[in-house]
């Protein structure tokens, strides 16, 4: 049961991180320009009160529970004063950028707001769809030690971009620029996990959408150009929009792999799913 809601948390962390991006982005458009002087006075205020209560109480809560567990205690954040005060602060100042950011966007201002719907549907449905591919994805990597699992999450993730597209009503271009890298991103990950559940790495599985998702980005561009070049009129593979909101798609993934924690920590020796 611990592995199994490993799992989930694990591949909810990547999948809301692949989606992250795009929120982050089309609020800070609708944001742009709103935030004044009060804000940045206000996010000062928060910086100091995280530099000096909110960040030494959790260093203190966290010193004690690796206590209680037998650990050394990590220790507070290594630097002067001042470097902990100027940390804390630039940190505030970016959380309420992101904050203004993302309460334009759920409040109905997004850069492409559902026809006839409020802005926190169409935040969900921005959400699900994004995050609905690598959630499957994920844990259909997860599944790979569970015979009665693999099969069919494997399926289920390799049909992902299918039933995305159709939940979501992308139309056939952007079914089949989704499917063929995430396909390939698929089973590469499959192939990097072959060693075991111990020997499983979130970072080989990153570095396997980087590669993707850049050869398969700057492939579409080559051979879109190489076709105007030649004088062949052919239907345009991307539009510039759409290429620059998968490229935010694959960087939050790659991301979300990069910094999601492993489902079962090393040694345990369960297999995750």
């Amino acid at each position: 049961m611990h592995a199994s809601l490993a799992a989930m948390a694990c591949s909810l962390w990547i999948a809301i991180s692949a989606a992250a991006p795009e929120f982050i982005w089309q609020g800070a458009v609708a944001a742009a320009g709103h935030i004044g002087w009060t804000d940045a006075l206000g996010a000062v205020l928060i910086g100091l009160v995280l530099a000096f209560f909110v960040e030494p109480v959790m260093e203190q809560m966290r010193d004690g529970v690796a206590r209680a567990r037998g650990h050394s205690p990590v220790g507070h954040m290594h630097g002067s004063a001042v470097f902990t005060v100027a940390v804390s602060v630039a940190f505030a100042l970016v959380s309420v950028c992101l904050h203004h950011a993302i309460t334009a966007f759920v409040a109905g201002h997004g850069a492409h707001p559902a026809e006839g719907s409020t802005g926190v549907v169409a935040a969900l449905s921005l959400a699900t769809a994004w995050a609905f591919v690598p959630f499957a994805i994920t844990l259909a990597w997860l599944s790979r030690w569970r015979r009665w699992l693999r099969i069919g999450m494997g399926v289920l993730a390799a049909l992902s971009s299918a039933i995305a597209a159709w939940l979501f009503d992308w139309g056939i271009p952007s079914a089949l620029t989704t499917t063929i890298p995430c396909l390939v991103i698929l089973v590469l990950g499959y192939r990097a996990i072959d060693g075991g559940p111990g020997r499983f790495s979130f970072r080989r599985c990153a570095r396997i959408v980087g590669i993707v998702a850049a050869a398969w980005l700057v492939s579409t561009v080559f051979i879109e150009w190489l076709a105007h070049w030649a004088g062949y009129a052919v239907a345009e593979l991307y539009p510039t929009s759409s290429w620059w909101e998968d490229a935010r798609f694959y960087l939050g993934w790659m991301i979300g792999l990069m910094v999601a924690p492993p489902p079962i920590p090393a040694g345990e020796g369960a297999g995750p799913g």
